[in-house]
């Protein structure tokens, strides 16, 4: 009997010469790897549900182990907005990149099947791509085995409206305490309330999220240096974000001095 699941599509890759491999992450199954036979043919009659980011209804096989297979496909949905918008595109495959990184295969994981069909639909509602993505990199952490208080003070364990992060002690000080680490991060003070609200709220509490760039680049630092010293990964969509701002500062640069 044909198992009908709920799924998004992650990413694909072509197989050999006609054919797909398409990860999905199914809402009661985990993380599956799909054949698609003749998935690369032009007249393949799902080619347009099973592009990232597709959200869909499919039939088809789930195996306990090796390759699992579709053959229908009940409903779905692809978003425009990543047919018109690179950076979203960019950034939701990162944070895609982030879920598949943080969990093996075949493990149900139906909270974040959610959290993804959510963030999908904030993009769409015009939520900062960017901020969406630190929202993931924090609340991903404790699946990597990082499990960092960002409320309360690691020494005192008071919690005060200024507060640092301490890469040495692993969490927040309060100003009484700055003296633990003097290479302590000197965050905006912006930047820290923000990510102290993405530890304590959800996504689906969230009615808007609008972030400045400068803010939005402290963040960053701040998330970089936890995951380059704590988790240790190297996501290609993350180093493609890093050019795409790194070009974009260039041509900002250009216009600016031509203008001058």
């Amino acid at each position: 009997m044909a198992d009908v699941f709920d799924a998004i599509v992650m990413y694909q890759r072509p197989h050999k010469e006609h054919d797909l491999m398409v990860k999905m992450l199914t809402k009661d199954y985990g993380k599956r790897m799909f054949y698609i036979r003749h998935g690369k043919s032009k007249r393949y009659a799902y080619a347009a549900d099973v592009q990232p980011f597709t959200i869909g209804k499919y039939e088809g096989s789930i195996n306990a182990t090796g390759l699992s297979f579709m053959n229908d496909v009940k409903q779905s949905h692809m978003s425009r907005t990543f047919l018109e918008d690179m950076h979203r595109t960019a950034y939701m495959t990162y944070i895609m990149g982030l879920v598949d990184a943080a969990f093996v295969d075949n493990q149900p994981l139906p909270a974040w099947f959610d959290e993804i069909a959510l963030a999908i639909e904030k993009m769409e509602a015009d939520f900062s791509s960017a901020a969406l993505a630190h929202y993931f990199e924090l609340k991903l952490l404790p699946a990597f085995g990082v499990h960092i208080d960002w409320t309360h003070c690691v020494v005192c364990e008071e919690t005060t409206p200024q507060m640092d992060f301490s890469m040495k002690l692993g969490g927040l000080l309060c100003a009484k305490h700055f003296g633990q680490d003097e290479h302590r991060m000197q965050i905006v003070p912006k930047a820290l309330y923000i990510l102290r609200q993405f530890s304590q709220v959800s996504l689906k509490q969230m009615h808007s999220l609008q972030v400045k760039s400068s803010t939005s680049q402290e963040m960053t630092r701040v998330l970089d240096a936890i995951y380059d010293d704590q988790v240790g990964i190297q996501l290609k969509a993350k180093s493609f974000i890093n050019q795409l701002q790194s070009w974009e500062s260039r041509l900002q640069t250009r216009q600016s001095d031509a203008n001058n």
